[in-house]
């Protein structure tokens, strides 16, 4: 998920001290669709627990779900330009392991059946590329040839968070190579998730780069017969206009979650919010970090957070975006589709098939939430 996972980690805590703020329901409102994000970097998921969760979404009648399948942590899906193969790899159990980085990664075929598996559940599964930064693992894999090593000095942006340079059209040339292996593995008309999160975009230079390297990754994949989507960190106020509207924007912060009240409040000033994204012309969907993050840590799964989280949901909508704040829900007529977001921590405690068993409760739960 996010750099930020020890302020996130707080939030955690708060659940089982804290209840929500007379959130209620609009009587004109139309609920929105459902569906789920689950990070595959930093704990991989076999095959078999994927089609598990997609089992859940489809028994649920919910609508997609959401791969993210690279971060710092992990490369975790076959790509050849990256020199990440089936052929390289050890195999355990069906299970392909990268020889260097000793990292288990899904197999172009594994993703295709997966892919397949949730069509004909009436699930679009979309996988997510993470781009242009949280590119550790891309580094970590480019680093083992002379000519990876050689675009890695060109691209990478010292100052940022293992991100590229948004400068440089060789990150726009390695965003797509990266990209296009996956697209002939989607039914067309499918998404396609580039990330864009967390990435350095502090001044008018930085932020017009951004626009001209997300537009041209947009037009990509749609020549291409596919959606974009991106996460909402890297659409500024500023900027909200240049967007191609047709990007559909998961939203799960305003603030990033930040512990520094000046960083926030940067932040705030520069994030658009969802209410101007949805008044813009852009499909959102809320993944509102207060109410909709089962992050996988201890205090997660105690009896206690269990029974508050469930308070908090019981008593919240999917026009709430803003963490528990209701005094800027959207108001408008425009259906808000969420998700609820299964994420990791860096050095996580669960095997992914106890993550399976403990996140069951929260997904059924949130799937079956009506309004």
């Amino acid at each position: 998920m996010k750099k930020i996972i020890s302020a996130c980690l707080t939030a955690i805590v708060v659940l089982s001290t804290t209840f929500s703020f007379g959130i209620t329901s609009s009587a004109n409102r139309i609920q929105g669709n459902k569906g789920m994000t689950l990070d595959c970097a930093r704990s991989f998921y076999s095959p078999r627990l994927i089609r598990k969760y997609i089992d859940t979404l489809s028994k649920n009648h919910a609508e997609f779900m959401l791969l993210h399948l690279t971060d710092n942590e992990r490369f975790g899906v076959e790509n050849s330009y990256l020199g990440q193969t089936t052929k390289k790899a050890k195999v355990k159990n069906g299970i392909y392991f990268n020889r260097k980085t000793h990292k288990a990664f899904l197999s172009k075929s594994q993703l295709k059946s997966l892919i397949n598996y949730a069509q004909q559940r009436h699930i679009e599964l979309i996988p997510e590329i993470d781009v242009p930064g949280h590119d550790k693992g891309i580094l970590k894999l480019l680093s083992y040839t002379k000519s990876g090593r050689h675009l890695k000095k060109q691209l990478v942006y010292r100052d940022g968070y293992n991100e590229f340079k948004l400068s440089r059209k060789g990150t726009l040339t390695l965003s797509k190579k990266i990209l296009s292996e996956y697209l002939p593995l989607l039914p067309k008309g499918n998404h396609i998730g580039m990330g864009a999160d967390e990435i350095s975009l502090d001044n008018k230079t930085e932020e017009n780069n951004f626009v001209k390297y997300i537009n041209s990754i947009d037009s990509f994949v749609n020549q291409k017969g596919y959606k974009l989507t991106a996460w909402n960190d890297s659409f500024h106020k500023r900027t909200i206009n240049r967007y191609h509207k047709n990007i559909t924007v998961f939203y799960w912060s305003q603030n990033g979650q930040q512990s520094d009240p000046d960083d926030r409040k940067e932040l705030i000033r520069l994030r658009a919010t969802l209410p101007q994204l949805v008044h813009h012309g852009f499909k959102v969907i809320n993944c509102n970090f207060y109410y909709l993050y089962v992050i996988n840590f201890p205090k997660m799964y105690t009896a206690s957070s269990r029974f508050h989280w469930k308070e908090l949901l019981n008593k919240w909508n999917e026009r709430v975006w803003d963490d528990n704040n209701t005094s800027d829900i959207y108001k408008g007529n425009q259906k808000i589709d969420s998700a609820l977001c299964i994420w990791s921590e860096p050095h996580e405690k669960y095997s992914s098939s106890k993550v399976y068993q403990l996140s069951q409760e929260y997904l059924n739960e949130f799937l079956q939430h009506q309004d």
